[in-house]
């Protein structure tokens, strides 16, 4: 009976915040706190994502070390981790425990040889945050070893405000950014072999100061999945609302001792940028597609032709896409990018 009532006045009170019109940054610090009235745990960590590369995008909320939280970030890139983002961004249900898994799988995982035994950490439960299709943020609680693990009823939980939260989370992505910040210059940061900062131009140090979070951890994760793919990216955003791109790359030839892998950072460009605009509001896959169209000024005919689709059904999906941006013309349509720029 408590939790069901403490899950009711949570839910309303996340449900609240919402329409509160904070930050990704202090909403999630907020949604954090009333979560773990409901469902108590030891260590948890709350971020935005990119929703295309699943990548760290800002707005981290965390109480486990930095250590810790990079540890996972590599597991996660590196090692395959059980019950990763890319696997849960594809499930039905937003939610799942490491207690849910056959417990050979679980006990063998490098996530919880490695990182979450080590730390002293048993149960994990992870919660990913999605609106129509396109996921902008994930929760991550831990219980120390020996607790009881999370249960049905924790995990319902979540389940029913896990919406919420990712809507609470667009609404405060979606936010114009201050039109008088000066220009961002490009700047870059360097990691070496083991994933530490060894050096970083000053005006890289000027963009990470107005990430909200731990830069460093956001920056590692891209480095990492570069060191790993070649190369990496997310669309990182600014606390005055403007969006970077960190571009990470993997260095060939430097010797073994020297920086292996770098992040740049820049203003993202319009073409970057386009993609998760278009998903902060709320337009489905086929609707940025011909949104991307319009604002390349392919004529509608053309555009019908390549998508294989009728003028009607293109005229239906035009008119849901200018409702969606609050548009009444390409021109308009195109501003929505240049405005965040």
């Amino acid at each position: 009976m408590h939790i069901d009532t403490s899950a009711a006045l949570a839910r309303e009170a996340v449900r609240k915040l919402v329409g509160s019109g904070l930050d990704p940054d202090e909403f999630l610090h907020e949604v954090s706190a009333r979560v773990r009235r409901v469902v108590p745990h030891d260590s948890s960590a709350w971020m935005t994502l990119d929703p295309d590369t699943l990548l760290p995008s800002g707005a981290l909320q965390y109480d486990k070390s930095p250590e810790l939280a990079r540890a996972s970030w590599r597991n996660e890139v590196l090692d395959g981790a059980v019950q990763n983002l890319a696997e849960l961004a594809g499930r039905a249900s937003p939610v799942a425990a490491l207690s849910q898994l056959d417990a050979g799988r679980a006990a063998n995982s490098p996530l919880v040889q490695q990182i979450l035994r080590p730390a002293g950490l048993g149960d994990e439960m992870r919660v990913m945050l999605r609106v129509d299709g396109s996921t902008w943020g994930f929760g991550v609680m831990c219980r120390e070893l020996g607790s009881r693990d999370f249960d049905a009823d924790e995990r319902t939980f979540l389940a029913d405000i896990a919406t919420d939260i990712g809507e609470g989370l667009r609404r405060g992505l979606s936010r114009r950014p201050d039109p008088d910040a000066d220009t961002l210059v490009p700047g870059v940061v360097a990691f070496d072999v083991q994933g530490q900062v060894v050096s970083a131009t000053a005006e890289a140090a000027r963009m990470t100061a107005l990430m909200s979070g731990d830069a460093t951890t956001m920056l590692y994760a891209v480095a990492v999945a570069a060191s790993h793919r070649g190369s990496a990216s997310a669309r990182v955003r600014l606390t005055d609302g403007r969006w970077l791109l960190a571009q990470g790359g993997r260095m060939y030839g430097a010797p073994h001792d020297s920086a292996q892998v770098t992040v740049a950072l820049a203003s993202a460009p319009s073409p970057d940028l386009t993609s998760v605009l278009l998903r902060l509001h709320r337009l489905s896959a086929r609707e940025r597609e011909v949104a991307k169209l319009l604002m390349h000024g392919r004529r509608t005919d053309e555009i019908a032709a390549r998508l294989y689709i009728s003028q009607h059904t293109l005229r239906d999906h035009v008119k849901s896409i200018f409702t969606k941006v609050g548009a009444r013309s390409r021109a308009e349509l195109t501003a929505l990018v240049s405005d965040h720029t």
